[in-house]
């Protein structure tokens, strides 16, 4: 998994940053006279340009420096004012990853939300106290979850221990301080060998410089996107913490002609009647495999919906 993930990675650098080049070294340059931009549209394409790859940094900075100090903040936080529950362990497996000399374990737990609907969650975990025997399935352990879920992490048993990778940490500082004196350098040399005493003119809506971070903030989206999809961005988290579970009844179901690895995206329009007796009515998309669209439920679903937006639902397994 971890290769696959390196793989994919790679790939799609090599379309945010070396493919552009190449495709512009071998198509427009060297820029004529009468090709270039004229002054305002220059400083345009500058200005986005820059824009561009400070919203690179900051998306850099917001998911890989700045978040495992916030997570492990967060898990601090529950530890200390989470609302107490009781977890059953329903799965339990070693990744065959060791933690200085423990064994890592990946568990799925059933436990009942700040709403009281029973709900799963997966975890993993670092068992440093392996004589106690407390991943065995059926095992029932004490926990915390947020009182305002949000942001991952959401629950964590009591007794843990959160730390950071702080090698891991530094190695993505160096990587990101790296990454911005690359680019401080590619503007440097790009305005060396191009500007001929006219400035910034030869900037292009074709020029790495634009190219490179409009693709990179692409992928970005689309990844926010696909995480807003599959209920795995903060909001999905936070409804599936605090919704209310319900009966629904399913009025229609159909394809949205969307696909995400060549799986299909399905819309259930819904209708149920919440907590006080009023009937709502609500759609949801998931992501179905091709093999189960036959078995897809066409008369009633588990939902969770959202108190503070009866709109907002999912299905109890999404």
């Amino acid at each position: 998994m971890k290769f696959q993930l390196w793989f994919w990675g790679a790939f799609l650098l090599f379309f945010a940053l070396p493919f552009p080049c190449i495709l512009y070294f071998n198509t427009d340059y060297p820029v004529a006279f009468s090709d270039r931009s004229g002054p305002w549209l220059a400083l345009l394409l500058l200005g986005a340009s820059v824009s561009l790859w400070l919203g690179v940094l900051y998306a850099y900075l917001h998911y890989l420096l700045l978040a495992p100090p916030r997570a492990l903040f967060r898990v601090r936080s529950i530890l200390t004012d989470g609302e107490p529950r009781e977890v059953r362990i329903e799965e339990a497996e070693q990744t065959g990853v060791h933690v200085r000399g423990f064994a890592q374990w990946k568990l799925k737990v059933a436990l009942q939300n700040l709403s009281g609907t029973a709900i799963t969650e997966q975890l993993v975990v670092v068992d440093s106290q392996p004589q106690r025997q407390r991943f065995v399935v059926g095992n029932m352990l004490p926990a915390r979850l947020s009182r305002d879920p949000g942001v991952f992490p959401n629950m964590v048993l009591d007794g843990a221990q959160p730390e950071i990778n702080t090698a891991s940490l530094w190695r993505r500082g160096v990587a990101g301080a790296i990454g911005v004196a690359l680019v401080f350098g590619a503007y440097v040399l790009a305005y060396r060998a191009q500007h001929e005493g006219i400035g910034w003119t030869f900037l292009s809506f074709s020029h790495p410089l634009l190219v490179c971070p409009l693709v990179l903030c692409g992928y970005v989206a689309v990844v926010r996107v696909l995480a807003r999809m599959l209920h795995a961005d903060a909001r999905g988290e936070a409804l599936k913490f605090r919704g209310i579970g319900v009966q629904a009844t399913v009025l229609d179901v159909r394809q949205t002609g969307t696909y995400i690895n060549e799986q299909p995206q399905v819309e259930f329009s819904v209708e149920y009647t919440d907590r006080e007796g009023v009937v709502q009515h609500a759609k949801l998309r998931r992501i179905v495999a091709l093999i189960d669209l036959a078995q897809l439920p066409r008369d009633n679903v588990k939902l969770l919906y959202d108190p503070d937006d009866r709109a907002n639902v999912r299905m109890e397994d999404a």
